[in-house]
């Protein structure tokens, strides 16, 4: 069995760190790639890069090979898992409001804000991770230890669940209700004329803010629902762990291979689900010529 794990926690850290590291570069190098939305992409990536690299890989090296302060293991344990959280939050929080309220998405999104939102999303982990390695400094009881991990994880962990399975269905609801509007629309036109005026309007001002909506919201549902099923189980383990209910002893090993999953699958989610990149990803295989593009679609 610790064979196995061991196996599997290296394949998916060194999955996990390629796939994100390749997306910050390959954003980072794109200059059609380069919009607020992506730049709040290339931060949950470097988050989920963090992550295959100090939970598995990092903790393999502090209790097999070498001796670590476990205390700043788990600060820098914690800080990256939270910004991975963060970091999605503020992605959900920009598409919901890009989708939700668009016309204040666009008063409110100036070219500074993103580097705000995306400072805001790394300063909030930081915060917290100090505040837990401070804890077990100041203590060594284990109910002070046990209070701090539900304080500072399971409860900001279910908060952003909370958040985050909030904008999904908000997102859902509205284009459920713009597609039923546009149906609604085109069944009501009764001539050619109408229908002309309809495609001239929808042609000038609409077509590209609608195609902005379809590009983003099925990468952005995608992921929020794969971390809410992963953390759903993964917040049952922290919690069993904490509170030493009965639960198998493979279960943080579990919680170790899960958490790397939730950051390694998302860079194939990118690839196939979020249009702008799929589209650079086939130039970048295929060619810069148009017709090449489709011929490998």
């Amino acid at each position: 069995m610790e064979g196995w794990f061991n196996f599997f926690g290296w394949l998916l850290s060194f999955m996990t760190v390629a796939g994100n590291g390749f997306v910050v570069f390959f954003i980072s190098k794109n200059r059609r790639l380069h919009s607020s939305a992506n730049w709040l992409v290339v931060s949950l990536a470097v988050a989920d890069f963090g992550v295959g690299v100090v939970v598995f890989p990092t903790g393999y090296l502090c209790f097999n090979i070498t001796s670590c302060n476990l205390r700043v293991y788990t600060a820098f344990y914690w800080f990256f898992l939270h910004s991975s959280v963060t970091n999605l939050c503020t992605l959900t929080w920009d598409r919901y409001t890009a989708i939700v309220h668009p016309f204040k998405y666009q008063n409110c999104m100036t070219a500074s804000r993103p580097g705000i939102v995306i400072l805001l999303a790394w300063l909030l982990p930081l915060v917290i991770s100090l505040s837990l390695v401070l804890g077990m400094y100041a203590t060594n009881s284990i109910t002070a230890w046990k209070i701090l991990r539900i304080s500072g994880v399971s409860a900001f962990d279910i908060l952003a669940c909370l958040f985050l399975g909030y904008g999904v269905v908000r997102i859902l609801f509205v284009a459920q209700a713009k597609a039923k509007e546009d149906l609604a629309i085109q069944r009501s036109l009764g001539s050619i004329e109408l229908h002309v005026v309809q495609n001239q309007s929808s042609t000038e001002s609409r077509p590209r803010h609608r195609r902005n909506k379809h590009n983003t919201s099925p990468f952005l549902i995608a992921i929020v629902l794969f971390f809410l099923g992963c953390h759903s189980v993964i917040n049952y383990l922290i919690l069993c762990i904490t509170f030493s209910c009965n639960v198998f002893d493979i279960a943080p090993r579990i919680l170790t291979l899960l958490l790397t999953v939730n950051s390694g699958v998302n860079p194939l989610v990118y690839a196939f689900l979020k249009r702008d990149i799929k589209t650079e990803l086939k130039r970048l295989v295929c060619g810069e010529n148009q017709n090449n593009i489709h011929s490998c679609s």
